[in-house]
């Protein structure tokens, strides 16, 4: 992986007593970090898409969980759309036991370049890895966590790895008909295939499609007859904001963050 630019290395947060870290918390750390570092590149906001979690050993071994990375993620996530942010790269996040003899729980973030092959190869929705990993660590505080491949692969629940999906948006019509959005591309339209139906004569086959670049969703009108309006105007792509409304045909949906 080629490091494009570092700017954080010494970032420093005082949380609860050491060993009494919850996850919300660190949620809460994290998107402050995330606002800190953003920097303005011709005239859009970016932030660092590489974040690495310093915490004391009780910390560190008590919220190396899935669950727990899972939520740091969506919780970036949604916090880049929020605050219309853009993020270039996949999203790393990683929790490192800190030094001995540090007191303080330091976040560093950097812009790194790359695809993240940790995500392609761990299973974030199954929690068996790391409780894997934890129990080979020492008792000795500079060791190194060593991880038997052939235990943790005969203890994972399915043979080969997915990538996770993450909850991040979701749009909702006036019927209540709702979708999740995480990164997967989804379709929209009247088509019985399509992933969000639309019961609309207004509305074709397939009339629009929600895509997901630089960690953001961005609605695509698929040349559809009648065209897809945001604020009354025809769009070819554009970028979804949290609360934004956009039409289809006679029907109206709404995007909202998670």
């Amino acid at each position: 992986m080629k490091i494009a630019d570092v700017i954080s290395s010494q970032i420093a947060t005082m949380f609860q007593k050491r060993g009494e870290l919850e996850p919300p918390a660190l949620v809460k750390a994290l998107e402050r970090e995330v606002t800190r570092r953003e920097k303005n590149l011709d005239g859009v906001k970016v932030v660092p898409n590489d974040y690495t979690i310093y915490l004391c050993e009780e910390d560190y071994r008590r919220l190396s969980a899935a669950r727990v990375l899972r939520e740091l993620h969506e919780a970036v996530e949604r916090k880049v759309i929020r605050e219309n942010y853009f993020m270039d790269g996949a999203l790393n996040i990683k929790l490192e036991k800190m030094l001995r003899g540090d007191e303080l729980i330091r976040i560093t973030a950097k812009y790194s370049e790359g695809d993240d092959a940790e995500e392609k190869t761990i299973d974030l929705e199954n929690d068996v890895l790391s409780q894997t990993l934890l129990e080979n660590l020492e008792e000795d505080s500079s060791a190194t966590i060593i991880a038997d491949k052939k235990s943790i692969l005969a203890s994972m629940k399915t043979v080969s790895p997915k990538i996770s999906s993450y909850d991040l948006a979701v749009i909702t019509d006036a019927k209540n008909v709702e979708l999740v959005l995480g990164e997967r591309q989804v379709y929209l339209g009247r088509k019985e295939t399509n992933d969000f139906i639309i019961d609309d004569d207004g509305a074709s086959r397939v009339h629009a499609f929600i895509s997901y670049e630089r960690h953001r969703h961005v609605l695509n009108d698929a040349e559809s007859l009648n065209g897809t309006l945001v604020n009354k105007k025809k769009i070819g792509r554009y970028v979804l904001k949290d609360g934004d409304k956009f039409l289809i045909g006679n029907t109206t949906i709404v995007y909202k963050v998670l």
